[in-house]
């Protein structure tokens, strides 16, 4: 299935590179494109990682337009979720950015534990669940980890 490695660009969520599936059924998003916090796996993430303060005046601020008929568009049942998206360490979008469309995402931590970026897997529901996609968990969190000392060990120039 298609893999995303996104990051938190303001207050959206940036896709920064992507291993596309061979399927046919894809959703395909252009590296460099946006996508709301509110309803996707790893925009959940991040505002599930922010600081208890940072979270509350991004949510003030931001428009939870509704994507699909799934998404969440109360502050206080996205609190919920994000609360739960926190003690799990795993954000899950259920069709709720693409109809038809599911989403895991684990974060890249540096060694401070700060959530930098996200790893993502997504895929049509005509192919996996959202169980299914449960099953890719440990693997995404071993790549997010490996990501994680590839990011630290190389310096980043300008």
């Amino acid at each position: 299935e298609t893999c995303n490695l996104t990051a938190l660009d303001g207050d959206s969520v940036i896709y920064i590179d992507r291993v596309e599936t061979h399927e046919p059924l894809r959703l395909h998003v252009q590296p460099g494109t946006h996508v709301p916090l509110h309803c996707t796996a790893s925009g959940k993430l991040f505002l599930a990682h922010m600081p208890a303060e940072q979270r509350s005046v991004v949510l003030k601020h931001l428009e939870l337009t509704p994507q699909t008929d799934r998404s969440i568009t109360d502050v206080a049942l996205l609190e919920t979720e994000l609360e739960r998206t926190r003690a799990r360490g795993v954000g899950f979008d259920c069709e709720e950015f693409v109809r038809g469309m599911v989403a895991v995402a684990v974060p890249i931590r540096n060694a401070e534990g700060h959530c930098l970026a996200a790893l993502a897997c997504h895929a049509p529901t005509a192919r996996k669940s959202i169980n299914d996609l449960v099953g890719y968990i440990p693997h995404l969190q071993a790549a997010a980890a490996q990501l994680a000392r590839s990011l630290a060990l190389e310096p980043f120039s300008v």
